[in-house]
């Protein structure tokens, strides 16, 4: 007796491992760069090539600005993507510059101590930001009628991307690239506004 009843716990014990496999139905564990990417197979394919390096430069640059989705215009730019296209290093100057020469909460006494204190720790690192600009001069909201994009390459890591947001607002971006495993980053962006 004592054995069909241990014969009886352990086959419901089997029972309940297999099922508790079966009935997991989450899947792995998607990587950041891979989450948000459309399902038509062709961009897949386009940015897997991407991402294991068979893509130069420039057009990883070009990718950028695929439209996804609905978008109406030739050309997109979605915030969202910001923080998987750029070092670390280079979104946390982003921010300190825009700290400072953005909306701020600074008092006149501040300003300065936060000027100088930007200053000591990017000073040596970037060329200094003395306004609010924000990667490729873009601005609070997803860009998705972008009117064209123009990119020229000036070294094996350094673009000169032109963009023309419409309504009059073009920008000229130098953007200087680093590799980022099979991939690219951008290190930085110097943006002017043209006129």
């Amino acid at each position: 007796m004592k054995r069909i009843y241990a014969i009886i716990v352990m086959f419901c014990v089997l029972t309940s491992c297999t099922n508790s496999v079966k009935d997991h139905k989450s899947g792995p564990v998607e990587h950041e760069a891979v989450r948000g990417l459309p399902k038509d197979t062709a961009e897949i394919e386009k940015r897997h090539r991407t991402v294991n390096g068979n893509q130069p430069a420039e057009a990883w640059l070009e990718d950028i600005f695929t439209c996804l989705g609905t978008s109406t215009g030739r050309y997109c730019y979605y915030l969202d993507k910001e923080d998987a296209l750029c070092t670390k290093r280079f979104l946390e100057f982003l921010k300190d510059a825009n700290a400072i020469y953005g909306p701020s909460n600074l008092t006149d006494e501040e300003m300065p101590i936060a000027e100088a204190a930007y200053k000591a720790k990017w000073g040596k690192i970037y060329p200094l930001y003395t306004q609010e600009t924000w990667l490729f001069g873009r601005g609070h909201d997803d860009a998705l009628d972008i009117r064209d994009v123009k990119i020229d390459k000036v070294s094996e890591s350094k673009f000169i991307v032109f963009i023309d947001y419409g309504d009059n607002i073009r920008t000229k971006n130098e953007v200087q690239l680093v590799n980022d495993q099979d991939s690219y980053k951008i290190d930085y962006c110097k943006t002017t506004f043209l006129h």
